[in-house]
Parts: C-alpha cells; sequence; structure tokens
C-alpha cells in the first residue's frame, strides 16, 4: 500500500530527529520544515501531530517546535514497556503472518545472518524491514499504534548512545536473525522467547549507557 504525502513526510521528519540531524533541545519552525523539505503546510501540520503524540516534538504555541531532549534515566521505563509489546508481537506475527510474510522474516533473518561489523547501513535497513514487516502481519492495530509510542525514542536513544555505530553488529543481527525464524516457522512461544533474548540485550545496552554517564 502506498504512501500518502503526510506519511512520507511524517517518516522523513521523522528519521531527520531519530539520526539526530535535528539536534534535541532545538527549535524548528512550520517554515523552516516546508523549505528543508520543499513540502505543502497541510502534509507537515499532520506529520507535527504524530510527532508530538510519539514524544519527539513539542509544539510551543508562538515559539516553534521543540526537539525533545533525550531523557536517558528514562530509558529503562520505556524498555520496560518497549519488551511486552515487541513480545506482543512476535507472538501474533507467528500466528497471524501469511506465508508470503512469513517468507519475508524468513529472508531478512538470512541477510540479518551476513552482516559483518562494518554493515551499519544494512544492519539499520533490515531492522526497518523487519519492525515494519511485524506491525504489518501482528494484526492488530492497538498495537502498532503502542509500539510507534516507544520505538523512534528507543531508536534515537540508540544513536545517541553510539554515534551512528553498532559496538556489537553481528550479535544484534544474529538476535533479530533468531526472532525472525522463530516467527518463519510460527512458532509462538519460540518468538516470545527469542524478542526477550533481544530485549534483555537492549535492557543491558540501556543500563550500561545510564552507568556510564
Amino acid at each position: 500500500m502506498s504512501k500518502t504525502l503526510a506519511e512520507k513526510t511524517y517518516s522523513i521528519i521523522e528519521e531527520k530527529i531519530v539520526k539526530l540531524e535535528y539536534q534535541p533541545g532545538s527549535f524548528i519552525t512550520e517554515n523552516f520544515l516546508e523549505k528543508n523539505l520543499k513540502c505543502g503546510r497541510t502534509p507537515i501540520r499532520e506529520a507535527i501531530q504524530k510527532l508530538a503524540g510519539e514524544g519527539l516534538i513539542k509544539v510551543l504555541p508562538r515559539k516553534g517546535l521543540l526537539i525533545t531532549e533525550i531523557n536517558i534515566n528514562e530509558q529503562l521505563s520505556l524498555v520496560q514497556v518497549r519488551r511486552e509489546i515487541e513480545r506482543l508481537m512476535a507472538k501474533l506475527a507467528a500466528k497471524n503472518s501469511t506465508i508470503n510474510e512469513k517468507k519475508q522474516f524468513k529472508e531478512i533473518s538470512t541477510a540479518m545472518k551476513k552482516c559483518r561489523q562494518n554493515d551499519t547501513v544494512k544492519f539499520i535497513k533490515l531492522d526497518r524491514q523487519m519492525n515494519d514487516l511485524l506491525s504489518l502481519s501482528c494484526g492488530n492495530e492497538f498495537v502498532r499504534r503502542s509500539i510507534k509510542l516507544v520505538a523512534s525514542l528507543s531508536r534515537r536513544f540508540w544513536f545517541y548512545r553510539n554515534k551512528g555505530e553498532i559496538e556489537d553488529l553481528i550479535v544484534m543481527a544474529k538476535l533479530h536473525s533468531a526472532v525472525c525464524d522463530a516467527i518463519s516457522q510460527g512458532n509462538e512461544k519460540l518468538a516470545q522467547s527469542k524478542s526477550d533474548k533481544l530485549m534483555d540485550y537492549i535492557e543491558n545496552f540501556t543500563k550500561d549507557s545510564i552507568n556510564n554517564i
């Protein structure tokens, strides 16, 4: 299904915020976004509403749009919520995904296993494909909405702490691959277990980040 202009605009702005092109704590305006993205005001305003709902932007009347700060100490609470949503998504995807979607999970898994330490761009692309496929195949709109509330904030924290690099990329790729394999097999319990292992890694990374402040 093709994206609307507002959805495309949202994706572009979200990516720029997550990858820190629009710095935390900085102000931007609708006029700036129109010029920067070469886009009309209506899709930009729709995108801003979604981003504000996800906690990435705060709309300040007569001042502009504040790119929210990164609160490192709140990340563990965020991980706790994300763990439960990710586990449910993995279970539902294993249960509800079509034959074609299971095939796609297998293809992502195979590609993940081939990642090397310097394949950051490749991994990020595969990670997004996996997340999009999880959201699509879980078959639950409320779960889709819930993951959006934490996913962007989690990704931005990762970029902030890693400066765009992944210290243990091969380990991360294998953990993601294991989730995809379980879903492709339609094994609900295994999918949940592998999702938990992935979130264990992310939680430990978050704790280390907080301890090293």
